[in-house]
């Protein structure tokens, strides 16, 4: 669990000098879903970054937004921000303008307000060159004075959300500084902390089920990921996907924090993997040859139910099933309710999460954390690369 230790309000944007002279390098997140065509389709992460732009469109002389879309193999028409800056200015209101720089053009810069194009379609942007990188960063740094960084979901390295705050004095975004307060009120929790833990693959868990090993008092794991700990522990898993590879790695888990790991008692069944399946409640821990499990049963719900009754603080990652399907999403929707409901501090994070939330109608939770992947690196790590590099 990475341990904060200094004031993060001494990092705040607002605490820049002479800001009204200035030109800020903005790096935001503004990875939104979009469609086939480009239009986004969930503005989530734009209205999440409106705080930090709007108080610097007011404040400093010039902001200048970086930000990525998608994994782009170069120039992507889909993956370009037009529409992203039809969004950030409809939100914005009327009082501000955001002149968008489209990728491989160099236009005269006549907005306070300038959205320049998807940062990963330049080769440099995730070099793995650190040279190049470098080099690639201190070209953007030389379009401003100072560097500010607002994206925490974006936590790996790159030029532009690390290599750049080694150039330029750098400081912290408002939405940056609400993620890692919220999140570091996880090192010290009030008990029980229960975590629960779903979603497809154990191997992208790993790291974060070892630390809440040593943090949490339960973690209660429905999902997909459920299935390679039973097959650790022999259970009969059907024709249900598991990660043969990370059978070994499992059982370690198992042996290490196999009091604190609570498994599924009973499934909801079906003979192929299908929205369109039949399906049916099986009893007991093991699942039938033939057949693949779409969601936790009735008893495993109840028993995760009594630990989430318990508990002070929650941390919620991934569903307990296919939430997506109606006859398979009662696992989700009984285990967020409860969680909804629960008198504890609720943290949550992560793409799906978030989607069965809205799904349900799910509004009462202590934080939101969007970056469910940053979350994560967060909570399992002792470091965190892209807020150390301001910290330091």
């Amino acid at each position: 669990m990475y341990k904060l230790t200094k004031d993060l309000q001494n990092y705040s944007v607002t605490k820049i000098s002479d800001l009204s002279e200035k030109t800020v390098i903005l790096r935001s997140c503004l990875n939104v879903a979009v469609s086939e065509s480009g239009k986004v389709t969930d503005s989530t992460r734009i209205t999440e970054s409106l705080p930090t732009i709007k108080f610097l469109a007011d404040n400093a002389k010039r902001v200048i937004i970086l930000a990525h879309l998608g994994r782009p193999k170069g120039y992507s028409k889909e993956l370009s921000f037009w529409n992203v800056r039809d969004v950030l200015e409809s939100q914005l209101g009327t009082t501000y303008d955001v002149q968008f720089v489209p990728f491989g053009t160099n236009p005269e810069l006549t907005s306070n307000i300038i959205l320049s194009d998807n940062i990963r379609f330049f080769e440099d942007e995730e070099n793995t060159d650190l040279e190049k990188r470098l080099q690639f960063a201190k070209e953007l740094a030389a379009l401003g004075d100072v560097f500010v960084n607002d994206a925490f979901a974006d936590y790996r390295e790159s030029a532009s959300t690390y290599d750049i705050a080694q150039v330029l004095p750098s400081y912290l975004g408002f939405k940056f500084i609400e993620e890692v307060e919220q999140l570091s009120k996880l090192s010290n929790p009030e008990r029980p902390y229960v975590a629960v833990l779903g979603g497809a693959k154990l191997s992208e868990k790993l790291d974060v089920l070892n630390a809440l090993g040593e943090q949490a008092d339960k973690i209660l794991i429905g999902g997909a990921m459920a299935y390679t700990l039973m097959k650790a522990k022999g259970i009969e898993i059907g024709n249900s996907k598991f990660e043969e590879d990370k059978i070994f790695v499992a059982n370690e888990i198992i042996q290490k924090y196999g009091d604190k790991l609570v498994l599924p008692l009973d499934h909801l069944i079906a003979d192929e993997f299908s929205e369109y399946s039949s399906y049916e409640y099986v009893n007991g821990s093991a699942i039938p040859e033939g057949t693949v499990a779409i969601d936790i049963g009735r008893e495993t719900i109840g028993l995760f139910l009594e630990n989430i009754s318990n508990a002070k603080t929650i941390l919620w990652n991934g569903p307990m099933g296919v939430f997506e399907w109606s006859h398979s999403s009662l696992g989700t929707k009984e285990i967020g309710s409860a969680i909804d409901q629960a008198s504890a501090y609720k943290l949550l994070g992560g793409g799906d999460t978030i989607a069965a939330i809205n799904k349900f109608g799910f509004s009462n939770f202590s934080h939101i954390c969007t970056g469910g992947g940053a979350m994560l690196a967060f909570i399992a790590n002792d470091n965190f690369p892209t807020l150390d590099v301001i910290l330091r």
